[in-house]
């Protein structure tokens, strides 16, 4: 019988077939758009179930928006690519573990979101520095 736990691993590959979607939301603007407003909405309609990531998730969706917008263009493909595809796994309600199951839907939400906020870290804290919200 498997274990119920998910392991980094089933994150990681959850988190690239997410990079494929992403590699191609790249080069859409316009479903870009649409992907960020429906994690804004996520995100906001479920505040407080996701108190314990809420300023890690809000940084990163305003690091794509700058992006999108082409106000902030100081980051690396890779990091554009990895944070699309956090906020595809987060929008999917029907990701590793369905969000509809209280609690526990938003755990492997919130697995996948650490593990994109510490690979592209630097990152972050520059645009954060940049936009005023973090001083180094």
């Amino acid at each position: 019988m498997r274990d119920n736990v998910m392991g980094e691993q089933e994150i990681r590959e959850a988190l690239a077939r997410e990079e494929r979607e992403a590699a191609r939301l790249f080069r859409h603007t316009r479903e870009t758009s649409r992907l960020l407003q429906d994690a804004v909405r996520k995100s906001e309609r479920n505040r407080n179930k996701l108190l314990s990531f809420w300023r890690d998730l809000s940084a990163l969706l305003r690091l794509l928006r700058a992006w999108k917008n082409k106000t902030y263009t100081k980051l690396p493909k890779k990091t554009i690519l990895v944070a699309l595809a956090a906020v595809i796994y987060f929008v999917d309600p029907f990701d590793l573990v369905p969000d509809v199951i209280p609690v526990l839907g938003y755990i492997d939400d919130a697995a996948v979101l650490g593990l994109v906020m510490a690979s592209i870290r630097d990152d972050l804290e520059k645009f954060q520095q940049w936009e005023g919200t973090i001083e180094l």
